[in-house]
């Protein structure tokens, strides 16, 4: 009889099957008995399954040699513990050459694949630019026009700054990312508007790289799926939320948690802003310009700041938004760097 082979881990039922997905976990524990077992995690485009292989299955041994990234065949079926559903493996080995005609990277590993598998890293620091969809508020309904207004009045900001910040009013311009280690992996996704895209962006410098806001969004999911740590500054109070939103607006799957987590913990997401405040809001100005300042790190903050972002988006200066933008990403980095030596090495 043939084993169904799917596409996908949600069509997995409870009949045996063949399926492609990702590691996404692994780590080696020890029963009672002190035998040793393998607890996975797996997921792909559609879904995330836990999975245990015991010492005496004959997917174990093979098991055993998997990495977290690796992509892998697996003979199994859906079954469910305590009121969960698991994975069941009875076979599992990394995909193979033979294999290239049942699976695309771009279901098993994410979206915009392609675009950005030349910058998966284990640490990935980014940082987002938003600007308003528009900045005529006056065809509005008139309710939200009066909300808005009455926020830039409340907190002394400009209209354009409200819009900015509030992802139901405008979009993401651009994600810098690049590794925790080093900057060779330094790339700036930047969306400008189709019509420039349409007409090409020649001037860019190589480590930027135009695509829609849409194509941007789902090629971010695709590289923070691949990361074991995500390292931000605030990035759970705006970056985060403001992505997860637009992406649900423009209907790209989120297929990575990264806000559920409790402030405390600090993995998958690793906010650097939690650390300095202790998890609270801190005392003004604690934001990342004024970190670099105390731990002796070059601000980010040059002849360009984040009011300035909407107006060049505006004047399609997007080579400028792209230095800004990495030069966030940069600076994270450094933080990063000095606060593992001497405090995240000694968190849980």
């Amino acid at each position: 009889m043939d084993i169904p082979i799917h596409s996908r881990l949600k069509d997995l039922g409870a009949q045996q099957a063949v399926v492609f997905a990702r590691v996404m976990e692994l780590k080696e524990g020890r029963t009672r008995n002190d035998q040793p077992y393998l607890a996975l995690t797996l997921g792909d485009l559609s879904e995330t399954l836990s999975a245990r292989i015991w010492a005496d299955s004959p997917a174990f041994g093979s098991a055993r040699t998997l990495q977290r990234g690796d992509v892998v065949k697996i003979l199994g079926l859906r079954s469910n513990y305590q009121g969960r559903d698991q994975l069941e493996i009875h076979r599992i080995r990394p995909v193979e050459e033979r294999d290239k005609d049942l699976w695309t990277p771009e279901m098993v590993q994410g979206p915009g694949y392609d675009k950005v598998q030349d910058l998966f890293t284990e640490v990935l620091v980014f940082d987002i630019e938003t600007v308003p969809v528009t900045i005529d508020i006056r065809e509005m309904p008139q309710t939200i026009v009066k909300g808005i207004t009455e926020v830039a009045q409340r907190k002394e900001w400009d209209i354009e700054k409200v819009l900015a910040l509030n992802p139901l009013f405008s979009r993401v311009a651009s994600i810098a990312v690049g590794s925790g280690e080093d900057a060779s992996k330094d790339c700036v996704l930047i969306a400008p508007p189709q019509e420039e895209l349409d007409r090409g962006l020649p001037d860019l410098p190589p480590w930027v790289r135009p695509m829609s806001e849409k194509e941007m969004l789902g090629a971010f999911w695709t590289l923070a799926s691949q990361a074991g740590t995500i390292v931000s500054f605030n990035g759970r109070n705006f970056d985060l939320p403001f992505l997860r939103t637009r992406s649900s607006i423009l209907e790209q799957p989120v297929f990575v948690d990264l806000l559920s987590q409790p402030p405390y913990q600090h993995s998958p997401h690793l906010d650097l802003y939690l650390i300095l405040t202790g998890g609270g809001r801190g005392t003004a100005p604690m934001n990342l310009d004024a970190a670099c300042y105390a731990y002796g790190i070059e601000s980010p903050k040059g002849a360009m700041d984040g009011s300035m972002v909407g107006h060049a988006y505006r004047e399609k200066r997007f080579g400028e938004i792209a230095k800004y933008n990495l030069a966030d990403v940069i600076a994270t980095r450094a933080l990063y760097q000095r606060q593992r030596a001497t405090i995240l090495d000694y968190l849980e």
